[in-house]
């Protein structure tokens, strides 16, 4: 994971500067931010060892009947029937 710079350190018994403060809050919510949007998160950090179970059995579907959560999560998985699928005409592709 990147890390978390805090550009201002602080000593017992002195007084802090408040824009020094706020620069060190300021350089945590950022950091925080750039988390919540993917961001400062290593390549391979995240396995599938750590990920929820979903109760989705891996494999292939036909005609799927898929349930996805507001995370965007499989959350259930289905084989669908032939009376299920919408077949597409030319007219749709052009």
């Amino acid at each position: 994971m990147a890390t978390l710079t805090i550009p201002y350190t602080f000593i017992p018994g002195t007084t802090a500067v408040a824009a020094e403060a706020n620069g060190n809050f300021s350089a945590i919510k950022t950091f925080c931010e750039a988390l919540a949007a993917g961001t400062n998160i290593d390549a391979g950090a995240i396995t599938s060892g750590s990920l929820s179970a979903t109760g989705v059995t891996a494999g292939s579907y036909t005609a799927a009947n898929i349930t996805v959560d507001s995370q965007g999560r499989l959350t259930a998985a289905n084989n669908g029937s032939d009376g299920d699928q919408v077949v597409l005409s030319s007219q749709v592709f052009g």
